[in-house]
């Protein structure tokens, strides 16, 4: 049996850039490689608007349309919006300032009607809820609070400014000022400061902010010089004829929109490389505009789907269906073994090749091809600019004489072969011939194998013949050929071998017993990568946490791992620190880090003892200060109870019934039924062998019982605990201490109002979080009022 081989490799995207392509399209950042596409109405003649309207969400998922030609700016409830239903049944879109017939809660109500706009075009809403509105006509942002239903602010802007889009990310808004040419940034109290427009976009239209604050600018919207322009220098502008509007749908993805009825281009933008991504189909888009749609159900938070506007309200663009090319080619670069006369052996592709599509291979191997003129290398078709990292350093291509002509029919070369691949298989659906890894569950892709047919040489070329129906492709993300073959038959007797052609056969032949052999050999000798928590397979990890006693909780499969974890990388986390966590087991270090380990968040554990003070000075019947030895309010350094707080350790003083609130901080039940002097000797074996477990993060019902059995099972058998979340709250005892039982940081946000399951002034807050006044921005009687 031989030992692994090495093998040369092609995977990522810089690698296929390399290569040679025909009617080949590659997905980057995926690494992956498919047939060329189109779309059956990618296009539209009709006439695209040089000036659209805005469309915007806001927190509570109303849709704020602007309507430049009427002067306003109409809302829509779009959680109410059923796109199988009849138009007469959808939500009636009502004025901004409207109030509706029946008014729900949390709903606008003004009795006030408001002003006619001057051609108000441009929206977006700030992280303060706040609604700015460019008004065109009239040289103005106006910024309305979607809280208090008013008008908070209206923005000068010079004479011919014209501002027609807006963006927003955070508290600061991006305007575009078509008039001037300009680009400004501005924000709800600060002062407007220039921003400086990128390369090209003397004329902007339309802008546009990533989730992380990337800037795009559309510049000549709905004419033939349109062109897209991006404030990081990094990143190169293109040109998109008629285009009208721009979105992010993620951080690399742009949407760009065109026409009234065109589908929705996307493209995908990294530094100095830019490529065609599948569109999206927009039937009756009226070119006004599009908007990112906040996700709904189970799609989740990350996903991000384009809406746009009809003459039957707000619809969602979809993907559009590709047609694709039905033959196409890869040929790869010069793959080199390190030494001459090489025998190549097989060559393994993981590939998704659906029913209606194949993927062929043709091998060409030389030792030395310095004389012949080399295939032209022919960038993909759908990357239509690209940056390749020291392109002088790409091997070379192969002979163009040896490569088969793209007609098979026509090819009369008799040394072409086009080989079919085997789909490798084992019993556990594994395919790959790496010993002990495996694919994902979601992976569509599966390993094929097939020989290398070709004379020995230093030098390997493959060609990839990719084959479809128009509907479908297959998909290549990985190559690997290794080198060099096997031995076997140079352990037959010399008689096997005489014949060149008997020979080749029987090399082939016996590859598919050496393939079997060595696999199963690899296993043996790699053995020790089921011992390693990071690299043995998701199936044996309950079996190497017995190794170490630990158990692993199958309740994790059935419920999502907090923080959008993967629940095989924190089972991989849990064996590969078993050792620490059981030695420090019982202990706030252990309890702590086997609780983060689950949760993803650091977690804090406040210890009761730590809270059994009061308040810094307590006055008592003498009327004098009887503390001096506390830090802060519920912290206590130091000294003795009965010397503190002046009372006797035992005896009641005359005094019967609940302890006062500053002599018990945490509150406890048992406490309030003793009397003053017992109570407070009490406190502290009351608040003895307690603990709180804070985790900055919203737990599910299945999440928390996770973290109850973590605390039932390795916590001190004679402690009691309790668990605060963001969603059960954050209090421990009557007041929060700064890096004790506080996290300064994001909170988790207000939720609506819900009737029947909230109580107001408890568990539910009506209206905004308010901003304290600032000085100098705050006049009394106006915005500021004495209480």
């Amino acid at each position: 049996m031989s030992e692994r081989r090495p093998f040369a490799l092609l995977r990522s995207g810089d690698q296929w850039l390399r290569c040679g392509h025909e009617a080949t399209f590659v997905d980057l950042a995926a690494g992956v490689v498919e047939l060329a596409w189109t779309t059956s109405t990618a296009e539209s003649d009709a006439a695209a608007p040089t000036l659209g309207a805005g469309l915007v969400f806001d927190a509570h998922c109303r849709l704020l349309h602007s309507l430049p030609a009427a002067g306003r700016v109409e809302r829509v409830l779009w959680a109410a919006i059923n796109l199988a239903a009849p138009a007469a049944s959808q939500p009636t879109p009502l004025d901004l300032f409207e109030a509706p017939s029946e008014v729900a809660v949390g709903d606008f109500q003004v009795s006030t009607p408001a002003t006619p706009l001057i051609e108000p075009r441009g929206l977006a809403v700030d992280a303060e809820q706040r609604l700015f509105v460019a008004e065109t006509g009239a040289d103005n942002i106006l910024v309305y609070d979607l809280w208090d239903q008013r008008l908070v602010q209206r923005i000068g802007l010079p004479s011919g400014a014209r501002p027609t889009d807006l963006a927003a990310l955070g508290w600061r808004v991006y305007a575009v000022l078509s008039g001037t040419g300009g680009l400004i940034s501005l924000g709800a109290r600060g002062a407007v400061q220039p921003v400086a427009l990128p390369a090209g976009c003397e004329q902007p239209s339309r802008v546009a902010l990533s989730p992380a604050g990337k800037l795009a600018v559309l510049a000549r919207a709905g004419t033939a010089e349109a062109y897209i322009g991006f404030a990081d220098p990094s990143y190169s502008g293109f040109d998109v004829p008629m285009a009208t509007d721009i979105e992010w749908e993620s951080e690399q993805v742009l949407v760009v929109a065109r026409q009234p009825e065109a589908d929705f281009l996307r493209q995908h933008v990294a530094p100095g490389t830019s490529e065609r991504l599948p569109p999206l189909r927009a039937r009756a888009y009226d070119g006004l505009g599009i908007v990112v749609v906040p996700p709904l159900g189970p799609l989740g938070e990350s996903t991000r789907r384009m809406g746009y506007w009809t003459s039957r309200g707000l619809r969602v663009a979809v993907a559009a269906r590709l047609v694709y090319a039905r033959r196409g080619r890869l040929t790869t670069y010069r793959l080199d073994s390190g030494a001459y006369q090489t025998e190549w052996g097989r060559v393994f592709i993981d590939a998704c090749i659906p029913e209606g599509a194949s993927l062929g291979l043709q091998a060409i191997a030389l030792d030395e091809a310095d004389d012949e003129p080399t295939l032209q290398r022919v960038p993909p078709a759908n990357i239509t600019q690209a940056s390749v990292r020291r392109p002088d350093l790409s091997p070379p291509m192969p002979p163009a004489a040896r490569v088969p002509a793209p007609d098979a029919s026509s090819d009369a070369r008799a040394d072409v072969t086009w080989q079919a691949l085997h789909r490798r298989d084992d019993v556990a659906g594994n395919s790959r011939e790496l010993p002990w890894t495996e694919p994902t569950r979601d992976d569509r892709f599966v390993t094929y194998e097939a020989p290398v047919i070709a004379s020995p040489g230093r030098y390997l070329w493959l060609t990839l013949d990719l084959r479809g129906n128009t509907r479908v492709s297959p998909k290549l993300r990985c190559v690997r050929a290794e080198h060099p073959t096997h031995d076997y038959l140079r352990r037959l007797p010399r008689a096997f071998s005489r014949d060149p052609a008997g020979a080749a056969f029987l090399q082939r032949y016996l590859a598919l017993f050496e393939g079997f052999l060595g696999d199963t050999e690899a296993r043996a000798v790699e053995r020790d990568l089921l011992l390693a928590p990071r690299s043995a397979p998701e199936a044996l990890l309950p079996w190497l946490a017995s190794l170490l006693g630990l158990v692993l909780d199958d309740r994790w499969a059935s419920a999502p791992m907090p923080q959008g974890q993967a629940l095989a990388d924190v089972r991989r986390q849990y064996i590969e620190e078993a050792a620490w966590l059981f030695r420090y087991r019982g202990t706030v270090p252990g309890l702590k880090r086997f609780i983060e380990i689950y949760a993803g968040v650091p977690v804090h554990i406040i210890e009761h003892y730590q809270l059994r003070g009061w308040g810094a000075a307590v006055l008592g019947d003498t009327g004098t200060a009887q503390s001096s030895s506390v830090v802060g309010f519920g912290m206590r350094v130091g000294g003795e109870l009965a010397s503190e707080v002046g009372l006797p350790v035992s005896g009641t003083q005359g005094n019967e019934g609940p302890l006062p609130s500053f002599l018990d901080p945490l509150g406890g039940p048992d406490a309030k039924r003793q009397v003053w002097g017992r109570s407070v000797a009490d406190a502290f074996r009351s608040h003895a062998h307690r603990f709180t477990v804070i985790i900055p993060a919203a737990l599910s019902a299945e999440q928390l019982a996770v973290v109850q059995n973590i605390l039932q099972v390795h916590r001190p058998a004679h402690t009691v605990f309790e668990i605060c979340s963001v969603d059960a709250g954050m209090r421990v005892g009557q007041g929060l201490l700064l890096e004790l039982t506080s996290v300064i940081g994001r909170s988790a946000g207000f939720s609506r109002l819900q009737l029947g399951a909230s109580a107001l002034g408890r568990g539910a807050v009506v209206g905004p979080p308010r901003i304290g006044a600032r000085l100098g921005s705050a006049e009394l009687g106006r915005s500021s009022t004495v209480a």
